[in-house]
């Protein structure tokens, strides 16, 4: 590790592969840790770190629906959108539905007694302060940020980590964000995982919350496939060209 402890550590108990990732079933996640909060979770917070790894492990991967085709509206069906790959401008489709995701996750969470919306800010006393700062999900003192949205919105993530480990509303946080592979299948200017760990020689400065950044891959990418290139058939018979499902993962 090194001395700020932004470094993996390996889970005891369980036959996981460091560092290509752990894989469960449909997902794979990799995890870095800000102030070694892997192991803060492995410990105190262990049954809580379990169900949240279950939960990200055993998610099915959401496909968007193949048709109809359309060539307006925002998002165009199939959803795609032009990109110039390798000095070719063509349409890159997005067939894993991020939104669904979001719901499946929230789903699931509900299920194991996780609070959704949490306060950042509480009292001396430890009530919560009654404001529009809420995190997503929170479970004895595990805060959890569900980022698939724009990179803005995963500093605003580190901006409500600070502020919930100050006031003690949160003991250690956990940020989930996809690779840069499932990304580029959602949409344009997500929040990434490579790009989170890139982060983590500057977060000991402003954040001093124990911080845990997950990153979620698909661990059979041969459903996502099919789906891409059953959308791409689609839409160059309509005469529009499409990038190729591997020009797009590598992009």
């Amino acid at each position: 590790m090194t001395a700020a402890g932004s470094a993996a550590a390996v889970r005891p108990q369980r036959q996981y592969p460091p560092p290509v990732g752990r894989i469960l079933e449909d997902m794979r996640t990799t995890i870095r840790s800000h102030q070694y909060a892997e192991t803060v979770l492995q410990g105190q917070f262990r049954d809580e770190w379990e169900q949240l790894l279950d939960v990200l492990g055993t998610l099915e991967v959401p496909l968007r629906p193949l048709g109809p085709y359309t060539q307006t509206g925002r998002p165009k069906s199939p959803k795609r959108q032009v990109r110039q790959i390798r000095g070719r401008r063509a349409s890159a489709l997005m067939p894993v539905d991020q939104a669904r995701m979001n719901r499946l996750i929230r789903d699931s969470l509900a299920s194991l007694d996780w609070n959704a919306e949490p306060y950042i800010l509480i009292d001396r006393e430890g009530r919560p302060i009654d404001t529009r700062l809420r995190g997503d999900f929170e479970k004895s003192g595990v805060f959890v940020e569900v980022e698939f949205g724009n990179v803005a919105s995963f500093y605003r993530d580190l901006f409500k980590f600070h502020i919930a480990g100050t006031t003690g509303a949160a003991q250690v946080g956990v940020i989930i964000v996809a690779t840069d592979a499932l990304a580029r299948l959602f949409d344009q200017g997500q929040a990434r995982f490579e790009q989170a760990v890139s982060m983590l020689p500057y977060m000991r400065a402003g954040v001093q919350l124990p911080t845990a950044i997950v990153g979620l891959d698909v661990n059979d990418w041969a459903p996502v496939r099919r789906r891409y290139d059953e959308m791409r058939d689609l839409v160059e018979s309509r005469g529009e060209s499409c990038h190729s499902f591997d020009a797009v993962v590598a992009s």
